[in-house]
């Protein structure tokens, strides 16, 4: 993300999203009747309104639409604005969509009458992560594989491959070859550059496949890293995210600092520990000053009770992190009602 301009006074940031999660962290932020302006295409206005039809020609122009709904699908490369027309040169007062793409690259303003400090922080985390490399992950055993792509925004499937292998033992060398070469041929379309790899599986087909690209795609496999797993498929990287090794290439990524601390926040439930959940025994707890960190989720903090947890937090100094309910772990967070918190001491 990059900030083109901000003018807190009169409420205005301009940012350029360059990313899928900057798409991601742009619906964390736009609220509804923001005042958000951008480049569109709209039917051109003629001298009367009945000369309009469905052919009429698109042109581009800037409106700046009061939001009405903000809609994001998992992974998908666009983010929907929808509103009502206030600024632009026709058509005030008619609902618009602005959509915003990954690869458009294109400058978008928005104005709230009061930006909230996580929003800001938001802000400031995109920027800080802007040239952080994402991480492909190959979860594999001798029957299928999974490959996944590690974002800021969650983890995104890519494909499931099938070995096509018969009983206990492959027909063949050469349908391993076809196995691991199909693999092969999808990471490259996929995987970024720089970005490492991250092998995971288990028994000897994680080495073996290692191996074999290594020796046929060197420069794929320059940044590698192997580790074993019981499991393969989403399973296997769930299990690589929570043992740590990953923080060993990339100590920033959200989800895995996500992953740490519900998995704390579980552990310490578990042993009635010093932690807490559900919205009255936080809120209790916030209000004796005992809430070291607040964990909320991405749905409850757009909510008014939401916004006054975030106000009582940050009048007793505790810290806060908004949970990506996308992802896994934040699913099963949010299944205990998307509040809860890691205590400096029991109440």
């Amino acid at each position: 993300m990059k900030v083109i301009f901000k003018d807190l006074n009169h409420g205005e940031i301009k940012l350029m999203p360059e990313n899928l999660d900057d798409i991601w962290h742009l619906y964390n932020i736009i609220d509804e009747e923001d005042i958000v302006r951008g480049l569109t295409y709209r039917t051109e206005e003629g001298q009367d309104d009945k000369i309009r039809s469905k052919k009429s020609e698109k042109r581009r122009m800037k409106l700046g639409i009061r939001v009405k709904e903000v809609k994001f699908h998992e992974f998908s490369d666009r983010l929907r604005i929808h509103g009502i027309i206030e600024e632009g040169p026709q058509d005030l007062g008619s609902f618009h969509t602005l959509n915003i793409n990954a690869d458009a690259m294109d400058k978008i303003s928005i104005v709230k009458k009061e930006w909230k400090h996580y929003q800001l922080d938001r802000i400031d985390e995109a920027v800080k992560l802007r040239n952080q490399s994402i991480l492909t992950f190959i979860s594999l055993d001798e029957d299928t594989a999974t490959i996944v792509i590690l974002r800021q925004s969650g983890i995104q499937w890519i494909a499931d491959i099938d070995s096509k292998r018969s009983g206990k033992m492959y027909e063949s060398k050469d349908t391993e070859k076809e196995y691991f070469g199909e693999i092969i041929s999808i990471i490259r379309t996929n995987k970024d550059k720089d970005a490492p790899l991250v092998i995971v599986g288990p028994g000897f087909t994680r080495e073996h496949f290692v191996k074999y690209g290594k020796s046929r795609e060197p420069a794929l496999f320059d940044n590698c890293l192997a580790h074993g797993t019981g499991n393969a498929n989403m399973n296997g990287v769930q299990e690589a995210i929570k043992s740590g090794i990953v923080e060993n290439i990339t100590k920033e990524n959200r989800v895995i600092f996500e992953t740490k601390l519900i998995e704390k926040l579980f552990e310490e439930i578990k042993k009635d520990g010093l932690a807490t959940y559900g919205e009255q025994e936080v809120n209790r707890a916030l209000n004796n000053g005992a809430v070291g960190r607040l964990l909320i989720s991405d749905v409850l903090v757009r909510a008014k009770k939401g916004e006054d947890l975030l106000r009582i937090a940050k009048q007793n100094n505790s810290e806060f992190t908004i949970i990506n309910t996308m992802h896994e772990v934040g699913k099963k967070f949010e299944g205990i009602g998307g509040i809860g918190a890691l205590l400096r001491f029991k109440i």
